[in-house]
């Protein structure tokens, strides 16, 4: 993705169906992963794209993106 094109925002989020917090992290207003804690290690669910298209990111922003929720769910 053009990073000119879309816009990342990330929250730490405590949603009714889980028991700890999670990391969200959204694109374009729309979720594209959370990273949660429910289990001894922790988990990302990658969500699909509303229009069914891929999501196609930078490999080294998805891995700042993840490394900063690792941070963040201490």
């Amino acid at each position: 993705m053009d990073k000119n094109k879309y816009t990342i925002s990330t929250c730490i989020a405590s949603p009714p169906d889980r028991e700890k917090v999670v990391y969200e992290i959204v694109i374009n207003n729309e979720q594209f992963a959370e990273v949660n804690q429910e289990t001894e290690k922790r988990s990302v669910e990658i969500y699909p794209k509303k229009d069914g298209a891929p999501w196609i990111l930078e490999l080294e922003e998805l891995i700042d993106l993840l490394q900063k929720a690792k941070k963040n769910l201490k």
